[in-house]
């Protein structure tokens, strides 16, 4: 069996696992066939990125950046149908997905400090985030990488995708990774893209079938990026002023 079936091969064995039988996402489809194959990462993009065009009769590409068996077609627009929108989360408030968005992050690893920001206390609209995160090592670590500031937007069912990307965008002004957390509903294809070519973290989330909470999916992890020392001083300075709480947790504190 040749490289490319292979990865093909556990392609197709998780489009037809239960959980993904209304599709499954262009990055984490390749994100796991890497993982599970143990391949290259732009190995296995390049040997299933035509695969709805190569293999039409088995796998399907209703929307941008959605793979799915040919078969659930059908199950996902009864779906789409019964949910207008798609978007079970449309009621959530912006508030209330600020702190499991936040455990999300930290529970990914994709920052080890983190608190809830929200409002505008440092002044201005577009500066001041949602979350505010750090990546730092414990004081007793024997090897400590730079600090690093983590910036997060969050936005409920009624955001403006042109607004969220700008308000991203504006953060990297003082953060060295941004992120945008966003309802799982059709602007999500077009922002994916964007957001991918602008090295903006994305995450979406719906409302859990279980319980009151919400299921977060990372599909894109940004890298760090070099903001301006001084904007990254000035943040920190303006957070120490208004909440030496949340300052000290970011900053100071081994745990929050």
């Amino acid at each position: 069996m040749s490289k490319q079936d292979k990865i093909r091969e556990k392609a197709m064995e998780i489009l037809n696992r239960p959980e993904f039988m209304k599709g499954i996402r262009w990055t984490p489809l390749v994100r796991m066939v890497a993982e599970e194959t143990g391949e290259n990462i732009n190995t296995c993009s390049g040997s299933l990125w035509n695969l709805p065009n190569e293999q039409s009769d088995k796998v399907a590409r209703p929307h941008k950046g959605l793979f799915i068996l040919k078969q659930n077609v059908k199950l996902l627009e009864e779906a789409s149908q019964r949910v207008p929108g798609a978007i079970a989360e449309a009621s959530a408030r912006e508030i209330d997905i600020y702190e499991p968005a936040r455990i999300h992050l930290l529970g990914d690893e994709e920052c080890t400090h983190a608190v809830v920001i929200g409002g505008s206390i440092f002044g201005k609209k577009w500066g001041t985030p949602d979350i505010l995160g750090a990546i730092r090592a414990h004081s007793d670590a024997i090897y400590r990488p730079t600090l690093e500031i983590i910036a997060v937007e969050v936005k409920n069912a009624d955001y403006s995708p042109v607004e969220a990307l700008g308000q991203a965008m504006a953060y990297k002004l003082f953060a060295h990774r941004t992120w945008l957390v966003l309802p799982n509903d059709a602007d999500l294809d077009r922002i994916e893209g964007i957001a991918i070519s602008a090295n903006i973290g994305l995450v979406s989330f719906k409302k859990s079938k279980s319980n009151d909470g919400f299921e977060f999916e990372t599909l894109n992890r940004p890298v760090s990026g070099n903001p301006d020392f001084k904007e990254v001083n000035k943040i920190l300075e303006d957070l120490k002023k208004k909440d030496s709480k949340k300052y000290n947790s970011l900053i100071k504190n081994e745990s929050d």
